[in-house]
């Protein structure tokens, strides 16, 4: 598995026609377990005046993000751009100098 960055984009803000509501608990229930494939691990929102979304997810492959996206309604009305990340820090910087 690799790690994902999922930036979600609203699409069109004036777009006013009704849709069906993102179902939230179906993705939580389905894909936030341990052995869930691909897995979604957290989201985060900027403030209130930046309507994207960021989540991160345990995935094979993008492709696979985006289906499952798909299919619980996240993609009526965002465009999603994952990006396979690899998670750092200064404890790795400074375990890397020493060795």
């Amino acid at each position: 598995m690799a790690r994902y960055l999922v930036i979600h984009t609203p699409t069109n803000v004036e777009d006013s026609t009704t849709r069906q509501p993102t179902d939230m608990l179906a993705l939580a229930e389905k894909h936030g377990g341990e052995a869930s494939s691909p897995r979604w691990l957290k989201t985060w929102s900027p403030d209130l005046h930046d309507d994207r979304m960021f989540t991160l997810w345990d995935a094979r492959n993008a492709d696979e993000i985006s289906t499952v996206l798909s299919s619980f309604g996240f993609l009526d009305h965002m465009s999603v751009q994952a990006l396979r990340v690899q998670e750092w820090g200064p404890e790795e910087v400074i375990a890397a100098q020493i060795s």
